[in-house]
């Protein structure tokens, strides 16, 4: 019985129904017809009419079963559709031709015999089809015009149940068509919602797990800048100590710059991802160009030196330009360009190229290194490319930076390219669409700023972090020595020393567990008197995305020093906010 039940379900019609192919689901409508069609031959075999053999009836019985064996046995069912077609019109043909010619009940079997191929084959296909049902008919009225036919048909008792069963199983059969049109209209329809919703599903899901991996990529960032901070903050510190021992000097310096390589391999895989996701955006700012410049070409000059190459800036034609732009971003190019230029060349010299382009500024950096295969060209700004394994492994490096620069140079609406000669050198060119402004000081001289450092200010340094705490207040101590710098371990204990004691700067952490930077900020601005309310506060964050330090604005802070804490920015910013101050004040 289990053998019988299986055999059943193997060969029964019913059982690609619910097939969840366009192909399956057609396979199961042909095998539907042919059964049909077997059905109605056999009821036509055994109904009277006189006129014609019946046993055509049977013929037709057995190719129909023979096509559907061959259907429910893996043949393709285009040709076996056409096959079908072919045997149906012929089928009516000959039954009509003794019958009455167009005349005939059984010509109307050419309105539906040829229905389905808009379910089963092509358009194209299915017109042909039609367009053979057509000449069938003409052929047939004209064979009866011409007398080739007999036109009389039959109308006596004997045949009026051929007739009547004529009619009413081309009705059904017309029906049926119809009704599995439709059927399989809303099945198909049902099946691609499920799949939309499957779709919806998956996407809803890859949406919340990239938004989970920003989160941790974001997280794990700024815990590891955060130590780094502790290290590099530390380092400086220990190098003035140790000032006159050389041995122990160069040892800082290695600490520092292998931690410097660290940081920018973080702040790599940082910006990566924000990329990737689409949630970097640019922060414009006025700045001087050439001297941006210059600060980039001085923090590379003892790389240079130490492998004997000659590092040189062209910038004459932009001498004294001030322009709007990100230059956070700018610097960040630079940098890539530049260490992916040091890295590649072992002698020879390094050349950095500005001028004026049109409505923006061009950027050369051209060196005499190892240059690039000229079937690599077009991959150099591919994320993790590199010329060959063997450069890899040679050189190092995660193959990110000229993939991020590509992008941050697209992401300002600017060009980016290079020319390379194997064994002589290469040129990394981008151009940027700055704008010129107008030239803008920070309002403090050399003479205020060092007057500053010497008075005794009171600085509040919030921090949850009591290495970053050390850090700071140790790199206070360096440049502001006659400064009184009380510590506060979170944005609690900060208000409640703001309550209580005046400061004349405050340095804010932005992520703190009780209360944040971004929240104390705010209660200080809004719920404190003058003149606590109006003291300046510089933010201190980790993080390098520019919609955080919008965000410590909008909170009320004066400005933003990035972690690790650079000194050059810190005394610059200190002394900007300081001298602001006096002169609010006075």
């Amino acid at each position: 019985m289990k053998h019988m039940r299986n055999t059943w379900m193997q060969w029964a019609p019913m059982k690609g129904l619910h097939d969840d192919t366009a192909s399956g689901r057609r396979r199961w409508f042909l095998k539907l017809g042919m059964l049909s069609l077997v059905v109605c031959s056999l009821l036509f075999y055994g109904v009277a009419q006189p006129a014609y053999d019946h046993d055509i009836h049977l013929l037709a019985a057995l190719v129909y079963l023979l096509l559907f064996v061959a259907v429910q046995a893996g043949a393709s069912y285009v040709p076996v559709a056409n096959l079908g077609f072919f045997v149906s019109i012929a089928y009516v043909l000959s039954v009509s031709w003794t019958t009455g010619g167009i005349n005939s009940t059984t010509m109307v079997w050419m309105t539906v015999v040829t229905l389905p191929s808009i379910l089963l084959l092509s358009r194209v296909a299915a017109v042909v089809w039609a367009g053979v049902a057509v000449a069938v008919n003409l052929l047939m009225l004209a064979l009866t015009q011409t007398g080739v036919l007999s036109s009389l048909t039959l109308m006596n008792h004997e045949v009026l149940a051929w007739t009547l069963l004529n009619k009413v199983l081309v009705v059904c059969m017309a029906m049926g068509v119809v009704f599995l049109t439709d059927y399989m209209h809303r099945q198909q329809s049902d099946e691609l919602d499920k799949h939309n919703r499957s779709l919806e599903h998956t996407h809803l899901a890859l949406r919340q797990a990239q938004a989970h991996k920003d989160e941790f990529v974001a997280s794990v960032g700024h815990e590891l800048r955060t130590p780094m901070n502790a290290i590099l903050g530390l380092n400086g510190i220990l190098r003035t100590e140790l000032a006159g021992r050389a041995e122990d000097v160069e040892v800082v310096d290695h600490i520092r710059r292998s931690t410097e390589q660290l940081l920018q391999v973080v702040n790599d895989i940082l910006d990566f991802s924000q990329l990737q996701a689409g949630l970097l955006v640019l922060n414009e700012e006025r700045f001087a160009l050439c001297e941006t410049l210059q600060e980039v070409m001085d923090r590379y000059a003892d790389k240079a030196a130490a492998k004997s190459l000659e590092l040189t800036l062209d910038a004459r034609q932009i001498q004294g330009m001030w322009v709007k732009g990100d230059r956070q971003r700018l610097v960040q190019i630079l940098r890539n360009m530049l260490d992916n230029a040091l890295k590649f060349t072992l002698h020879g010299r390094i050349q950095v190229r500005v001028k004026s382009v049109g409505l923006g500024v061009l950027f050369e950096i051209e060196d005499t290194g190892i240059g690039i295969p000229a079937d690599r060209l077009q991959q150099v700004f591919d994320r993790f490319e590199f010329a060959d394994l063997q450069t890899n492994r040679q050189f190092g490096g995660t193959g990110l930076g000229l993939s991020i620069s590509e992008r941050l140079v697209s992401l300002q609406g600017g060009r980016i390219g290079v020319s390379s000669v194997q064994g002589q050198g290469t040129t990394f060119w981008f151009e940027l669409p700055l704008t010129m402004t107008a030239a803008q000081g920070d309002g403090v001289t050399d003479a205020e700023r060092t007057e500053l450092m010497n008075r005794r200010i009171r600085i509040l340094l919030v921090d949850d972090n009591a290495v970053n705490l050390m850090v700071a207040r140790l790199m206070l101590q360096k440049f502001f020595q006659h400064a009184e710098v009380t510590e506060a371990q979170g944005g609690v204990q900060a208000l409640a020393l703001l309550k209580t004691q005046s400061f004349d700067l405050v340095l804010m952490d932005m992520v703190m567990p009780d209360v944040d930077g971004l929240e104390a900020t705010k209660t200080l601005r809004s719920r404190f008197p003058a003149p606590a309310r109006d003291v300046p506060v510089l933010g201190l964050t980790a993080s390098t995305n520019p919609v955080d330090r919008d965000l410590c604005m909008a909170a009320g802070m004066n400005g933003v020093l990035l972690k690790p804490l650079d000194e050059a920015q810190l005394v610059a910013q200190i002394s900007s906010v300081g001298q602001r101050a006096s002169k609010g004040a006075r």
